[in-house]
């Protein structure tokens, strides 16, 4: 499985039809998108989408004003939402059961806030994955001085804990020493605050994993897009 995760600034705004360009371009089978939004633009993106072969999709609120989680598919999956667990946070994670892998989609929010869903991972990771999962999204957070120059990045400590926990943050496992960031600030200050945390099970099974950096610099978005291919069980 290929898998397509990109921020897409505010529900798209007037980018909406050149952010669908770079997403069938990467030719995913399956596309998490954050800060996605259920207004006018989410039905030009499901039917686009949808013409295109991702007929699964589903989102993870209805409120045209919240940023939320949306995924698309090419292949079937089961989508469940956490409202008792994650309350005010519902709209920031979604979970996809596929056939054979499992992965929950994520919009962190900003300084502190980010640990109630960071909190909500760690606790139940391994009851939703089965060891057989991964994390995918915008974090909002990395390491000091490896995902950003200084020491900015608020919740640190549980962003470090899901690796104590056991899942791999998969891109940092292939670039140990490389500093390569997905957003800038206005200042011009980068961080790497898109990943994908795997079980070790998936890790074991990624091919490639890299940023597209084209849509931030072509200011489509604020962010880069991020491609992770998954071998299949037999492959």
């Amino acid at each position: 499985m290929k898998l397509l995760t990109f921020n897409i600034q505010h529900g798209g705004g007037t980018r909406v039809s050149i952010i669908l360009d770079n997403v069938l371009k990467h030719n995913a089978d399956t596309v998490v998108l954050t800060e996605f939004r259920q207004n006018k633009n989410a039905i030009t993106i499901k039917e686009n989408l949808y013409k295109n072969g991702y007929i699964y999709s589903s989102s993870s609120s209805l409120d045209p004003k919240k940023n939320s989680v949306f995924i698309a598919s090419k292949f079937h999956f089961i989508t469940s939402l956490f409202p008792l667990e994650l309350k005010e946070d519902t709209h920031r994670a979604l979970f996809a059961q596929f056939e054979d892998i499992n992965i929950l989609g994520v919009y962190f929010a900003q300084k502190e806030l980010k640990m109630n869903l960071f909190n909500f991972i760690n606790n139940n990771f391994i009851n939703l994955f089965n060891n057989n999962g991964l994390v995918i999204g915008d974090f909002n957070t990395g390491n000091f001085y490896e995902d950003e120059k200084n020491a900015t990045f608020s919740c640190t400590r549980e962003f470090n804990e899901l690796k104590v926990n056991g899942l791999v943050d998969s891109w940092r496992s292939r670039n140990k020493e490389i500093k390569e960031f997905s957003w800038y600030s206005h200042a011009g200050n980068g961080f790497r605050i898109d990943h994908i945390f795997s079980t070790a099970t998936i890790n074991d099974r990624i091919k490639k994993i890299y940023y597209s950096h084209e849509e931030r610099e072509q200011k489509i978005s604020d962010h880069s897009a991020m491609i992770v291919e998954i071998a299949n069980k037999t492959e």
